[in-house]
């Protein structure tokens, strides 16, 4: 009789808080997609953060019917380090791995990885990974059941179909088959799926590609190449979220969605006016301006309030312990992890506060193609650093979201307890600093870095 009412209890709790103890969880990884991608406003505030020619259908619905982070980011503004981040649950400035040929990583301990973190919290959980890695321990080592390997850039560009160039449809087969195998056996499961689109090479599928040719340009987005690949990705998106509508799971299954950087831009576009893309956001891939890090992220799943808003800054590195937190609260984290849960702010419509070790957001870029750069974000303040100019700006992101105002010389002393914070913060992690040569080419605007004197107007 008593197991009985125990059993009875158990099922009343699953049917008022819409969900089981193990939750299904699907990530969702666009590449170089920024922020405002979308056809639908990623902030209900701003105009500019919808496309005003990119169509996207099934990213809009998930904005619908989950809740859309007006300030969420990619932990860096170029894309392995933001992978590793999300993987271990640490900040680029820690696992020293800021650009795309990690050398000296720290923190990259396979068993602390976030697949073999989800096998420690239930060890019941599928877990695979699909499409691009660019992560330097292999998907194996790093406790996923099933991938596609030690994938990169590469096998997002060699595809040989012409209806689907940069691997989009392939790799949401594999997603779909998986998706339907684990409901099948009744296995809870985690799926991460991250697609190549929209890096480099732009590559469209025919048909998608010959719509936008026909549609009238946009004002700030008017390429048919990038505009049919972005739709490409959102059909991809489209299949994942109809699967699991068929399969009956969506009442137990979280979908979080977000991008490792923000816009890639062309070389002649790097140099002058930092209004591109992204805009009203400035600058774009590489650069810690919100143009290069402030990406779309939306979270939908039970308990989640459908087309809510959240104005609370997220990054990719509070994935980990959100997910964990979902599988078993009772996991007790690695005490490496920077991020915080979001589960909090989930189930309270957009509103609270997430608690991490550190009360801020840190952006870090010593090294690599573009300028070295550092930036931190303390509630709605931003600081950031161009290391060869050594200049400090200083930014309040709520007025003034393009970053167009430095506010150094007005606020110093904000400034200056900003920049302490960081730099502090980079020694106690051992973080990697821009070496002299870093800086020399900086300062001539060698490669494809900003023409230093004049890449910011009145500077």
């Amino acid at each position: 009789m008593k197991a009985l009412f125990t059993l009875l209890a158990c099922c009343v709790s699953i049917v008022l808080t819409g969900q089981t103890t193990s939750p299904n969880i699907v990530l969702i990884l666009a590449d170089d997609q920024g922020w405002n991608a979308f056809s639908s406003q990623t902030d209900p505030s701003v105009a500019g953060s919808r496309s005003d020619y990119h169509q996207t259908p099934n990213t809009d619905r998930l904005i619908r019917e989950g809740m859309c982070f007006t300030d969420g980011y990619a932990p860096a503004p170029v894309c392995s380090p933001t992978r590793h981040s999300i993987q271990f649950g640490i900040s680029p400035a820690k696992t020293r791995v800021t650009h795309n040929d990690p050398q000296h990583k720290q923190y990259c301990d396979p068993e602390l990885a976030l697949a073999n973190l989800i096998k420690k919290a239930d060890s019941r959980y599928a877990r695979a990974h699909f499409g691009k890695w660019h992560v330097s321990v292999s998907p194996e080592d790093c406790g996923y059941d099933e991938s596609d390997g030690d994938t990169g850039n590469r096998e997002g560009s060699n595809s040989e179909s012409k209806e689907d160039p940069k691997r989009t449809f392939e790799v949401t087969d594999r997603a779909v088959e998986f998706l339907e195998r684990k409901v099948k056996a009744e296995q809870s499961f985690f799926l991460q799926v991250s697609y190549y689109a929209d890096h480099l090479d732009f590559k469209s599928n025919p048909k998608t590609l010959e719509k936008y040719k026909n549609l009238p340009p946009g004002e700030q987005h008017s390429d048919p190449v990038f505009a049919g690949m972005n739709e490409d990705l959102d059909s991809g998106v489209g299949r994942i979220l109809d699967t699991i509508d068929r399969l009956g799971i969506a009442e137990n299954t979280y979908v979080i969605y977000t991008a490792d950087n923000g816009y890639d831009e062309s070389p002649r576009k790097l140099h002058g006016n930092p209004k591109r893309k992204a805009w009203p956001l400035s600058y774009s891939k590489g650069f810690v301006f919100e143009g290069g890090v402030r990406v779309p992220f939306v979270v939908r799943g039970p308990g989640i309030k459908a087309g809510s808003f959240s104005i609370e800054p997220v990054i990719g590195y509070d994935l980990m312990p959100t997910v964990l937190e979902w599988i078993n609260p009772d996991l007790e984290l690695p005490e490496e992890i920077e991020g915080g849960s979001l589960q909090g702010i989930l189930s309270n419509d957009g509103r609270g506060s997430i608690v991490r070790p550190k009360d801020f957001l840190l952006f870090h870029y010593p090294t690599g193609v573009w300028p070295a750069q550092s930036s931190l974000r303390q509630g709605d303040f931003k600081i950031v650093k161009t290391w060869a100019l050594d200049r400090v700006e200083l930014f309040d992101l709520r007025n003034d979201p393009s970053e167009s105002k430095d506010l150094s010389l007005s606020k110093p002393d904000r400034a200056n307890a900003m920049h302490k914070m960081m730099m502090d913060h980079l020694d106690s992690v051992g973080a990697i600093l821009p070496p002299e040569e870093e800086l020399a080419f900086d300062r001539q605007g060698l490669l494809m870095k900003k023409n230093v004197s004049g890449w910011r107007s009145g500077n």
